[in-house]
């Protein structure tokens, strides 16, 4: 990893990812809803604050989600509309019991996690979908989270992806916007719990 002279941010690695065409999510996962209140905070969670971001970002229409002859009853097309998965595990691989949460892109996310998930194993943008396939913009991931025992809430870092024309992903970078973080977990949720700054890193 190196440090970017122009920005509090590190440029990380890229390593290179094949993108199979399927639809659905992972098999063998579950959604976490986002964290609107304090009181929905289980024993066994802590608050990940973060942010993803996709450049160049998605043009209006270029998303297509809603198609001819698929019935989404699980509302996938919706939970991808301008937003991101990112997968969490116990460990560092992307197999067995997976949990899932889907910021919105660009935009600071609050999600309550179970604190056993210390690995983000995977990472996507549904771009298109249909009865077939689905595209998708690949996110490289492969990152742990620093939670200690004592942790309500961390701030894990935004990370920012840039793509080229054929929707791969050219760079990674892990920027530190923890003070514009911080303020907004407190506009949200006030002083009560505290926002330790715990940037990813990656899985060795």
């Amino acid at each position: 990893m190196k440090l970017n002279k122009y920005s509090s941010s590190i440029v990380l690695p890229v390593f290179l990812v094949l993108a199979v065409l399927v639809q659905g999510c992972s098999v063998g996962g579950k959604f976490l809803p986002e964290l609107g209140s304090l009181s929905a905070v289980k024993k066994d969670e802590v608050i990940v604050v973060g942010r993803i971001s996709l450049s160049p970002k998605l043009e209006k229409d270029e998303q297509e989600l809603d198609p001819k002859g698929v019935w989404d009853v699980m509302g996938y097309g919706s939970k991808n509309k301008n937003r991101s998965m990112i997968t969490f595990n116990s460990k560092p691989v992307a197999d067995g019991y997976k949990y899932v949460i889907n910021p919105e892109l660009g935009k600071v996310f609050f999600f309550s996690v179970p604190r056993n998930l210390k690995y983000i194993v995977d990472g996507e943008i549904l771009i298109t979908f249909s009865r077939y396939s689905s595209d998708k913009v690949i996110l490289p991931t492969g990152f742990k989270l620093n939670i200690k025992p004592s942790d309500k809430a961390v701030y894990i870092g935004d990370l920012h992806y840039k793509r080229d024309d054929f929707n791969s992903i050219t760079q990674v970078q892990l920027k530190d916007n923890y003070k514009k973080a911080r303020s907004l977990f407190r506009k949200k949720f006030g002083k009560k719990y505290k926002l330790r700054k715990a940037l990813i890193k990656r899985i060795k």
